[in-house]
């Protein structure tokens, strides 16, 4: 089975936020605890591309992250509902790298606190030129650890679903949004 992530970050320390926006704009979700700054949480009828409420409601920076092992990754950053920063790379038919919005300068103004080493290592690879050197490397996850991110790696609504339905124990502080 190959990997397809989507998750949302809210940079805020209060799994409350989170929890209101889903609320807010009607929809189911889980809420993992604070971490690094930020609050992971993910959302039914998400299609591997930002959701148009989720953006337009959320009070705080938000970083949409996707990760689909078989066609490409991406992140975008969301200010007042607007795109401030976004990466990525596709390879579903040929390497095809975008990284004309990456800006290292507005990124640290969202995550000050980014790990420098993991994030100059990540910008060594934004125009990979093999596939097997980002499948070997896996840029996705180098960025998600260079912004703190603890909860991304095979992390989409259905998998927690499906978890909290049959291991429960194994997300024991997650919030369920019905």
């Amino acid at each position: 089975m190959s990997e397809s992530s989507e998750s949302y970050h809210l940079r805020s320390n209060s799994s409350e936020d989170a929890v209101a926006l889903l609320r807010h704009i009607g929809r189911k979700g889980y809420v993992f605890p604070p971490a690094n700054g930020w609050v992971t949480f993910v959302a039914d009828e998400c299609e591997l591309e930002a959701d148009v409420a989720i953006v337009a409601h959320a009070k705080q920076p938000l970083l949409h992250y996707v990760f689909a092992e078989d066609v490409g990754w991406f992140y975008e950053i969301f200010e007042d509902a607007s795109r401030t920063g976004m990466y990525s790379c596709s390879w579903h038919e040929g390497l095809d790298p975008e990284p004309e919005y990456f800006s290292r300068a507005k990124l640290l103004q969202i995550v000050p606190d980014a790990e420098t080493p993991l994030l100059d290592a990540f910008e060594r690879q934004l125009r990979p030129t093999r596939l097997d050197d980002v499948l070997e490397s896996e840029p996705s996850k180098l960025f998600a650890r260079a912004v703190n991110l603890v909860h991304f790696d095979w992390l989409a609504y259905e998998y927690v679903e499906i978890t909290m339905r049959d291991a429960p124990d194994e997300y024991p502080d997650v919030i369920a949004v019905q």
